[in-house]
C-alpha cells in the first residue's frame, strides 16, 4: 500500500496504490489522519486499490464522518472496480457520495 499526498492551498490530493487490507490499515489511517490535520478539502483517489477490506472501509467512514463533524471535505475521486464492488456489496456505495459520477 501506498498514500501520496500533495496540499496546496488547503486541498489535499492524495492517492492510494495497491492493497488496502487489515495487513495495510495502520498505515492507511495515518495517511488519513495526515491528510485531514493539513487541509480543509481532501480528494482522495482510489484508483489503483486492488483489494480493500472492512477494516479499511471503517477507516474510510471514520475519515468522512470525522471530515463532517469538523466543517471538512472528504472526496472520493476515483474508485477501482474492487473498491467499487465493495462498496456495493455493503450498501456504502452512497455514504461517499455518488461513485457512479467518479472516474475509475
Amino acid at each position: 500500500m501506498e498514500f501520496k499526498a500533495e496540499t496546496k492551498d488547503d486541498v489535499c490530493e492524495a492517492v492510494v496504490e495497491g492493497e488496502l487490507t487489515i495487513y495495510h490499515a495502520g498505515e492507511f489511517k495515518k495517511g488519513l489522519e495526515k491528510a485531514v490535520k493539513k487541509a480543509t478539502n481532501i480528494n482522495l483517489d482510489l484508483a489503483n486499490v486492488s483489494e480493500i477490506d472492512t477494516s479499511c472501509i471503517q477507516l474510510l467512514m471514520q475519515a468522512q464522518n470525522g471530515c463532517l463533524e469538523n466543517g471538512r471535505e472528504l472526496v472520493i475521486t476515483a474508485v477501482s472496480q474492487p473498491v467499487r464492488e465493495v462498496l456495493d456489496i455493503f450498501g456504502m456505495e452512497r455514504h461517499f457520495g455518488d461513485l457512479d459520477k467518479v472516474g475509475s
